[in-house]
């Protein structure tokens, strides 16, 4: 008797919860990063300032390092390009510290020597 009732407890306790997994109650989807970023976008300028970026964050000092990696033309705000990790071009490059320009060399090479040999003579 005591296993019937539990059992019935059990049942009474369960068959609501099926009855809203079946009724199409759906958990809470993601948010993509552009919500994301829209929510954090206070003053609706398309861009997140650093305070707005970092919030109310309890790791604020990681918060403030990632900004500083994504904002990559180190313009003191984020774009939605920025913020998402898809930056188009970029006009530099850092490399093993140093600072490179992409695109190809104006001289390929060619010193002093060449600009002289093909510099037209002056007359005395």
């Amino acid at each position: 008797m005591k296993y019937s009732i539990l059992f019935a407890i059990g049942l009474a306790l369960t068959l609501p919860l099926q009855a809203a997994k079946k009724a199409g109650a759906h958990p809470k989807a993601k948010a993509t990063p552009e919500q994301i970023f829209n929510k954090k976008d206070k003053n609706h300028d398309g861009f997140l300032s650093k305070h707005e970026f970092i919030g109310k964050s309890k790791h604020a000092a990681k918060r403030a390092k990632l900004f500083a990696k994504k904002d990559t033309n180190h313009d003191g705000k984020l774009s939605l390009q920025e913020f998402t990790g898809k930056v188009k071009h970029q006009s530099k490059v850092k490399h093993q510290g140093k600072v490179k320009h992409q695109g190809k060399a104006k001289h390929k090479g060619k010193g002093k020597r060449h600009a002289a040999a093909t510099a037209p003579a002056t007359q005395n």
